[in-house]
């Protein structure tokens, strides 16, 4: 059986090994909360279904097909990791998980998040045998509170107008990866268009000091900058020219290395963190980014320094099959192609934080997206405290 979902989940930032924990998991409905108690973190629980991850129970593409209510969900699996791999953090990643998440590794708690909206990873390499592992989620998803961001999706209490089917749990890809003890834990990228600079932002965690950061940046396979930096603390940031004077007064608006929707033109970066005095390669990623500004002025939205006329679609970001989790990569794809060829340039994004892979592709493609995130149905000092933190989290 395919592993649903196989394709790289973090575009914006690639390392060459990972491997994916989509499939099928086993699984259970908790409805009397009793899954605590009974420590089925420990011993496997009453684990009497089978869902196939990374769609909500909801979703016919899950296996379970099952809309009514479920406050309490278990998901449970084994895996193991790499021999080669052992000297190295093992940190695994999900994608998102609404709406409170507990993980388990090995019978041992490991970390809590919530918010069902972004991605969250925890370092898992104390807690492995090196042998068969098992993880363990726990998921509470209240149906009654009003003071969680809901967006469009259905609660029990004065929502008989939303007609949006739940989503429940695990719903974007979870996934283990291998870092070195010293490695990128962060990297930004923010281009200015007025100067010809990108901004190079990056954080490293582990042993830093004697450390150097390579980073190549090319444009179409022709390299167009290199930076060696040398690295002092744990946070570091550079600006690095890709248009001299001479060619960004000239010819930079023919050359139009600028992006986009009409010309999406991307740049790629590759970083290396390197340990120069045992000649050892700690890290190695790959990134992209476009330059571009986007600003206000008398009222008009600008790209590029001018005036530019958005004709955007709303998303709903919903599949039949599997609502807010897109069955493939392809489909997200077509939606953006099917978008353009329409005559659309960006959409806005209804009430979801959309899938990074998405996003990938609409870098790719040249379209425009306006982000928004879920939103609470009832204020509250509570609800403004979780948007607060998931929106923070979101843009992060």
């Amino acid at each position: 059986m395919s592993v649903p979902r196989n394709e790289y989940p973090r575009p914006q930032l690639v390392r060459k090994d990972w491997v994916n924990l989509n499939g099928e998991w086993d699984f259970a409905f908790d409805d009397n909360n009793v899954g605590l108690k009974e420590k089925w973190f420990q011993n496997g629980g009453t684990f009497d279904r089978k869902i196939n991850v990374p769609f909500a129970y909801q979703t016919k593409l899950s296996g379970i097909n099952d809309p009514s209510f479920h406050d309490y969900v278990w998901y449970s699996r084994e895996f193991t990791v790499a021999k080669g791999w052992n000297n190295q953090r093992i940190i695994l990643h999900f994608g998102a998980v609404d709406y409170r998440a507990w993980i388990y590794v090995n019978g041992e708690y490991v970390c809590f998040h919530e918010g069902g909206n972004v991605s969250f990873s925890v370092d898992i390499t104390d807690h492995l045998t090196w042998g068969n592992e098992k993880v363990v989620v726990r998921v509470e998803d209240p149906s009654i509170d009003e003071t969680i961001p809901r967006g469009k999706q259905f609660w029990i209490e004065k929502s008989d107008s939303i007609w949006y089917t739940r989503t429940t749990g695990i719903w974007q890809t979870v996934w283990l990866e291998p870092v070195s003890p010293t490695h990128v834990s962060k990297l930004r990228l923010t281009p200015d268009i007025d100067r010809g600079d990108i901004i190079v932002e990056f954080e490293v965690s582990g042993e830093f000091i004697n450390k150097k950061a390579d980073i190549e940046i090319s444009f179409q396979g022709e390299m167009v900058a290199k930076d060696t930096i040398e690295v002092f603390e744990p946070y570091t940031k550079r600006s690095i020219n890709l248009y001299n004077r001479q060619i960004f007064r000239t010819s930079f608006h023919h050359i139009g290395w600028n992006w986009s929707p009409e010309n999406p033109n991307l740049f790629d970066i590759k970083f290396t963190l390197k340990d120069e005095e045992n000649q050892v390669i700690l890290d190695e990623l790959d990134s992209y980014f476009g330059m571009r500004k986007v600003h206000i002025e008398n009222g008009m939205v600008y790209l590029n320094n001018k005036p530019y006329y958005q004709k955007l679609v709303l998303d709903q970001g919903y599949w039949p099959e599997g609502l807010l989790t897109a069955p493939t990569d392809e489909d997200l794809k077509k939606d953006i192609e099917l978008a353009l060829e329409m005559g659309f340039n960006g959409c806005r994004k209804h009430q979801k934080v959309e899938d990074p892979r998405f996003l990938y592709w609409a870098d790719k493609l040249g379209f425009l997206v306006w982000g928004e995130c879920a939103a609470f149905p009832s204020y509250s000092e509570d609800a403004a405290s979780r948007l607060t933190k998931e929106w923070i989290e979101i843009i992060d």
